[in-house]
Parts: structure tokens; sequence; C-alpha cells
């Protein structure tokens, strides 16, 4: 059955939509599709060029054209195929992937944003990793130049597994000097993800396409310095539709890279990012691993450290987020600080070291 799925996403790699659309006919039977969708059958609208591919699928042999495939694939029939991608308005039928996708059994959130990375996105994506890092998640982006893969990088370093998305074939990786970046991912844990067969070269108009997968993987979609018309946008929206959590950081009103930002976060689509811990509270992740810097430390000392990012917080707010008895949150406090993992910066606020 594999190799119908395959032959159906080489035919219409670039019409998800139809293709999903033509494949539902058939209850996902890739192969019935195949030997019986007549034309006629197609919605109005359709391109004539696109009804003669279709026509003539028929030169091309399924079993031939399988056996020249070199990466796996994976049809939304799968019980591997990722859930929340899945339920999607429209998933991709078929993906290729390079790596493991163990990762996507993990919470996934999605970092996007500019090409033109400046030092305070920088910034930005590492106060965000940095909060993030210590628990148990998988960081998807788009492999692009900019605010992707700072992100890519700045989490692999952090240890967090990763999905990159590309708009092209697997062998036709996309920034080219971003393939050595694709092989890291691949290393440590991760993933390549497209919907595009081999030998597809990247095209505009794939782009856009992509990034609902990257919306759709995601259980939170976080972006990080976008223009008006920057491309993060459209993954935002796309996130926005699918009822994914959508975050937005701020920045300088002066600057044209966080107008985008600033309007996810004026028309209330996104919310205001300003701590990442913001994000593991409203996916109510568990407690992170902290396995190499918590030896030796009481349950109540994990706790608080686990709380506590590089931002200084308000012993309210620790409270808050530990639920400790005041007695025993103080005296974490004070051992923290004496064993140099936090430090008191004044007016009871707290920061990690």
């Amino acid at each position: 059955m594999m190799q119908y799925f395959h032959i159906w996403q080489k035919t219409l790699f670039g019409s998800p939509k139809l293709l999903k659309t033509i494949l539902k006919q058939f209850n996902f039977d890739a192969k019935k599709a195949w030997e019986n969708f007549n034309t006629k059958n197609l919605p109005i609208g359709i391109r004539k060029e696109t009804r003669e591919i279709i026509r003539r699928r028929k030169s091309l042999d399924p079993e031939t054209e399988f056996k020249k495939l070199t990466f796996p694939v994976l049809p939304i029939t799968d019980p591997a195929y990722p859930e929340t991608l899945k339920n999607i308005t429209d998933p991709p039928v078929t993906f290729y992937h390079k790596g493991t996708l163990d990762c996507t059994s993990k919470p996934i959130i999605a970092i996007v944003g500019s090409r033109k990375i400046s030092p305070y996105g920088r910034k930005a994506v590492n106060r965000i990793i940095e909060g993030l890092s210590r628990y148990d998640i998988t960081i998807v982006s788009g492999l692009a130049y900019g605010i992707d893969a700072h992100a890519h990088r700045t989490s692999l370093e952090a240890g967090l597994p990763n999905i990159a998305v590309i708009a092209s074939g697997l062998d036709e990786i996309y920034p080219s000097p971003h393939r050595q970046l694709a092989r890291e991912i691949v290393e440590k844990g991760g993933a390549i993800i497209t919907e595009n067969p081999p030998q597809t070269p990247s095209q505009k108009f794939m782009f856009p396409i992509r990034n609902r997968i990257i919306a759709g993987l995601a259980q939170a979609v976080i972006v990080v310095e976008a223009p008006k018309k920057s491309g993060a946008l459209i993954t935002a929206n796309y996130a926005f539709t699918e009822n994914r959590l959508l975050y937005a950081v701020p920045g300088d009103i002066t600057g044209y890279r966080n107008e985008g930002c600033h309007d996810l976060i004026k028309n209330q689509k996104a919310v205001l990012l300003s701590d990442p811990l913001q994000i593991i509270e409203d996916l109510k992740l568990s407690t992170p691993n902290l396995k190499l810097k918590t030896e030796g430390m009481s349950e109540s000392q994990k706790q608080i450290l686990a709380s506590i990012s590089s931002r200084p917080l308000h012993l309210s707010r620790i409270a808050d987020r530990t639920k400790l008895p005041h007695r025993n949150l103080l005296e974490g406090l004070m051992e923290l600080e004496i064993a140099g993992h936090i430090r008191n910066v004044g007016a009871m606020h707290y920061m990690r070291v």
C-alpha cells in the first residue's frame, strides 16, 4: 500500500487539499483510488493541467517508483502518524522523513520568526530555550535562515530534540548552507520532515503550504520577530485556526521586525510572551528533567529550581508555582542560594544563576 501513497504524493505533491479529497472518496485506500479514480469526479474549478496530470497518472508504475525511493514514507493511515498533525484541516496524506519520529510523542513547541534575526531576537530565543530546556519536549521549526535556524541550534545545544519541516524533497535540503544543521538534528534524535517527494526543489508556493505542518505538529507556537508580511505570520494564522496555543514576543515599537508580533497581540490572536514558563503552565507539563543539576537536592529544592528562570521572579510567584508551605519555600530558597543555583536580586525577586 505504501507504494500507492507514494505515487499519489508524487503526482499531486503541490495540491494537498485535492489529494486528500480524492483519497477520502476511497476511505484512504490509495491503491483503490489509483486504479479507479475518474477525473470526471474532480471538484469544479480544478485547472485543466491538473486534470491532465491525474488522467495520465497510470503512465507511472507504483512499484517501480517506490523502488527508487530512498527515504521512509509515512501515510496518514499508519499508526505512527502524529495524532496532532492528523487532526488539522488539511493534513499531509503522506510525508517523508529522515531520522526518528520518536520525538513526535513528546509535547512539541514551534518557534518561528523573521529570516533577518536581530541581536534582540537572538536573546529572546535564548531566553525561551533556556526556560524550556529543562522539560521533556521537542522543538519544531522550518530550518530557514534567522529565527528558525537559531531556534534549532540553541535547542540542540540545550539537549532538546528537533523537527525541521522543509519545503523541498529530503535530498534537496534548502537552504543548502543548513544541510549540516539538518544532519545534526537527525544525529541528535530528531527528524527532518516533508510532504514533498525526493528530487523536489523548493519553490516559493511550497513554503506557505509547509507552514501548516509546523503549526499542525505543535501544541504551542511562538513567534519571535515577524514583519507584517513574514511567512511566520502564515504559521501563526494556521496555529490560530487550528486552536493551538499562540504566543508572540513583543519588541521595539519602532522596529519593522516586530510589527507582525505586535499585530498578533493587538488583534488578540496571540498571547504576549514575556516568560517561557508561561508556556509550561499553559501546557500543564510535568516536572522537568533536572537529573544532572539536581542530584542530592530535596524535592522542595527541585520544585523551586524548576519554577525559576533566568528572569527575576517575585517570591509570591514562586509560591504560586510550587504550592510549598511558606517555611519550606524560604528554607529551600536560602539553601539554593548558598549552593550557588539561584541568587536574590533584591525586593524578594530570585533568578537562576
